[in-house]
C-alpha cells in the first residue's frame, strides 16, 4: 500500500524557467522513503540512524516519467511504495502529484542497495523487512 507524503516545492527546487529542477524529484523519493521508514527506527531519522552505525543506502539505478511541471510554492504529495526488498537491496516506485489538482507530475523507480563503511553490500535490517511486510508492500 502507497505511503503519502506531502512536500511543497521551494523556489531553491526551482531552474531558471521557474519549473522544478528534474534531478529534485529524486531528492522527493529520498524524503518519502525516509518517511516511509520512519517506524523502522522509533520515529527517528533513518537514513541518519544506519548511516551513524557506518552504513549507507545509496541509490544504484533510478527512472523516472515526468508528465506536468512542478512550481515553487505549490504543494505536491509523493506516494511510496516498495515494490522489492532482498537481502541487500530495494526497490521504490515513486509516484509525485500535485495536491491541489491530483495531476500526475512524475513517476519512476528507484533502486538502492544498503552498504557497509567499506561500501559492501550489507543486510538490510530486519526492520526495514517488518516495515514493508506491516505496510502491505511486495517482499522477494
Amino acid at each position: 500500500m502507497a505511503h503519502t507524503t506531502d512536500i511543497t516545492v521551494e523556489w531553491g527546487d526551482t531552474d531558471a524557467g521557474g519549473l522544478i529542477y528534474y534531478p529534485r524529484f529524486f531528492h522527493f523519493v529520498v524524503v518519502g522513503l525516509n518517511d516511509y521508514f520512519t517506524p523502522a527506527v522509533d520515529g527517528g531519522h533513518p537514513m541518519e540512524a544506519y548511516r551513524s552505525d557506518g552504513y549507507l543506502l545509496p541509490a544504484v539505478e533510478a527512472s523516472a516519467s515526468f508528465h506536468s511541471p512542478l512550481r515553487a510554492g505549490d504543494g505536491a504529495t509523493i506516494e511510496t511504495t516498495i515494490v522489492r526488498i532482498g537481502d541487500t537491496s530495494l526497490t521504490v516506485a515513486f509516484s509525485v502529484t500535485h495536491r491541489s489538482s491530483g495531476e500526475e507530475a512524475a513517476d519512476g523507480e528507484v533502486s538502492f542497495v544498503f552498504v557497509d563503511s567499506d561500501f559492501e553490500p550489507a543486510s538490510l535490517p530486519e526492520s526495514f523487512h517488518d516495515c514493508v511486510c506491516n505496510r502491505g508492500d511486495a517482499t522477494e
